[in-house]
C-alpha cells in the first residue's frame, strides 16, 4: 500500500488556484474504453500525484482515482470538425468548487464514441499544472495507450520554486499598481459580449516574418497581432515558461512556471519585421533577467501587494493598450497525441480568458492560429 504524500503547492500555484486547463481532440479512429482505462491506471502509476485530492492548502496523494467517462453518443467527429465548436457534452466534467474541498478529481478524462470516431476531453486543476506540464502528461497517457513507454520525466517537488524574502524595500519599476477602477473593465470583459476570431497564419507567412527580423515564432505571431489591432501605439505582454531560466526551476518541474513578463511597448505603424524585432528583444530581456524579477513577482504574489507585471486595466478595456499574448505552439498538442500513429484531426484548445492566444492548426494547415478574444 503506497505511503500517502503531500505536495504544497507554490506561490505561483496558488494564483491558478480557481482556474482549470482543458483541451479536447477528435478522433478519426475509436478510441478503445479498456484500454484507455488501463493507461490510465499506468500514467497514475508514474505520477500518484494526479489522483490526489485538495486537502486544505496541500495536496494529498495517492487517495483516488481520476474522473474517468466512456460513453456512446450519436453524431459525427466530421459535423464537430466542420462545425468548430464543441458542445459542453462533449466534455469531461470538473467541478472546481468541489475539488478545492477535496471532493473532486484533480484530473478528469471523458472519451465520447461517435459513428466515425472518438473524441477525447482532458480537463486538470491550474492548481496543479500549467500548460507545459498539462500536456506533457496528456502527451504521456497517449505514448501509454499506443504501447509506448513514455519517459517520467515530470517532477513534482514543491521546494523548488522557493519561498521569497526580500527586504521591505524593494525595485517596483517594473510593476503597475491596481487602479481601484480596474475591477469594472475586468467586469465589462465578462460579462459583455467581446470580439472573438480565429486567424489562420501560414508557415509559409511565418518564416517569411521570422528569417527577414531573425526572430522567434512567437513574437512573428505577436507583431501580427500589433498589425491586426492597426498598428497603434500598444504594449504586447508574453506568458512566459521560467524553467531553465531561474536557476531553481528544471525543465522537469512539474506545476505552474508561467507567469506575464512586463510589456514591451510598441510605437505606431511599424512595420511589421520591426515590431516583431523589438518584441523578441524584449523577451530575450526580461528572461535573461528572471534571476532578478522572477522572484520580486513571487515576493508581491506571496504579501498580496496591489502590484502586477502589467497595467491591468489597460489590459481589459473595450480597446485595449495592452495586449496579453498565450502561446501553446511549442506543446504536443497534434503528432505527439497520436493513438496507434493517428495524429488527431482537430484539436480544441484550451478555454482560458486569455485575451489572445496562439494554437497549432491541424496538420493539413500548416500553420498556426491566432485566437483573439478582446
Amino acid at each position: 500500500m503506497n505511503k500517502q504524500q503531500i505536495w504544497k503547492p507554490s506561490i505561483l500555484d496558488e494564483t491558478c488556484r480557481r482556474m482549470v486547463i482543458s483541451t479536447s481532440w477528435v478522433y478519426r479512429i475509436h478510441l478503445e474504453e479498456q484500454r484507455l482505462r488501463d493507461s490510465i491506471q499506468k500514467l497514475l502509476s508514474i505520477y500518484p500525484i494526479l489522483g490526489g485530492r485538495v486537502n486544505n492548502d496541500n495536496v494529498i496523494f495517492p487517495s483516488c482515482d481520476i474522473q474517468f467517462e466512456y460513453l456512446h453518443r450519436k453524431g459525427s467527429v466530421e459535423n464537430l470538425i466542420e462545425k468548430n465548436t464543441l458542445p459542453n457534452k462533449y466534455e469531461a466534467k470538473f467541478d472546481s468548487k468541489k475539488t478545492l474541498k477535496g471532493r473532486f478529481p484533480l484530473v478528469s478524462i471523458k472519451v465520447t464514441d461517435l459513428a466515425d470516431g472518438s473524441v477525447l476531453s482532458i480537463k486538470a486543476s491550474h492548481l496543479l499544472m500549467d500548460g507545459r506540464c498539462f500536456y506533457r502528461l496528456a502527451n504521456a497517457l497517449m505514448a501509454l495507450y499506443s504501447g509506448e513507454t513514455p519517459d517520467a520525466d515530470i517532477v513534482f517537488d514543491d521546494s523548488v520554486i522557493p519561498q521569497i524574502h526580500l527586504p521591505d524595500s524593494f525595485d517596483t519599476s517594473m510593476f503597475y499598481p491596481i487602479p481601484k477602477t480596474a475591477l469594472l473593465s475586468v467586469m465589462w470583459k465578462k460579462f459583455h459580449k467581446t470580439r472573438k476570431q480565429r486567424i489562420l497564419i501560414t508557415n509559409d507567412e511565418i518564416m517569411r516574418i521570422k528569417n527577414k527580423a531573425g526572430v522567434t515564432r512567437t513574437a512573428v505571431l505577436s507583431a501580427m497581432v500589433y498589425e491586426i489591432m492597426g498598428r497603434k501605439v500598444i504594449s504586447i505582454i508574453q506568458t512566459a515558461d521560467h524553467r531553465g531560466h531561474v536557476k531553481v526551476i528544471p525543465l522537469s518541474y512539474g506545476g505552474n512556471a508561467a507567469s506575464t513578463l512586463s510589456p514591451i511597448s510598441l510605437s505606431a505603424d511599424l512595420p511589421t519585421e520591426e515590431a516583431a524585432r523589438i518584441i523578441d528583444d524584449g523577451i530575450k530581456r526580461y528572461l535573461k533577467d528572471d534571476e532578478k524579477y522572477l522572484p520580486e513577482y513571487l515576493y508581491v504574489l506571496m504579501n498580496k501587494l496591489p502590484y502586477l507585471p502589467f497595467p491591468l486595466g489597460d489590459a481589459w478595456k473595450r480597446n485595449p493598450a495592452c495586449i496579453i499574448c498565450n502561446s501553446f505552439i511549442s506543446f504536443g498538442i497534434y503528432d505527439e497525441m497520436a493513438a496507434d500513429g493517428v495524429t488527431p484531426a482537430y484539436a480544441f484548445p484550451p478555454a482560458l480568458p486569455d485575451p489572445v492566444r496562439f494554437v497549432p492548426t491541424p496538420p493539413e494547415e500548416e500553420g498556426i492560429y491566432i485566437l483573439l478574444n478582446l
